[in-house]
């Protein structure tokens, strides 16, 4: 490169780089300011409250499902050939 590139470059570079910072700075305020309005537009958002109550409905009703099942198989239980009553041998 030249001396005169070099000059040039140089003594827009400081200008330059100036603008550069103010540059980013102003993008990353503005994509704060944007996450922060989502995260505000979500906190208030029904929607974590319903799949919270969703969930817990579900719990609840696998709970219940699981309970009828294990009542279900107790009832269901095969009897022991003690607990079968004796053939009457009387009877011909």
């Amino acid at each position: 490169m030249s001396k005169h590139t070099n000059f040039r470059c140089h003594g827009m570079g400081g200008h330059d780089a100036e603008e550069l910072k103010n540059f980013w700075e102003k993008v990353i305020q503005e994509q704060t300011k944007q996450q922060e309005a989502e995260e505000s537009r979500l906190s208030k958002s029904a929607l974590n409250k319903l799949r919270q109550e969703w969930t817990l409905r579900l719990e609840g009703r696998v709970r219940q499902v699981q309970a009828h099942m294990k009542t279900r198989e107790e009832q269901t239980t095969p009897l022991s050939i003690e607990a079968l009553p004796s053939p009457d041998k009387t009877v011909a």
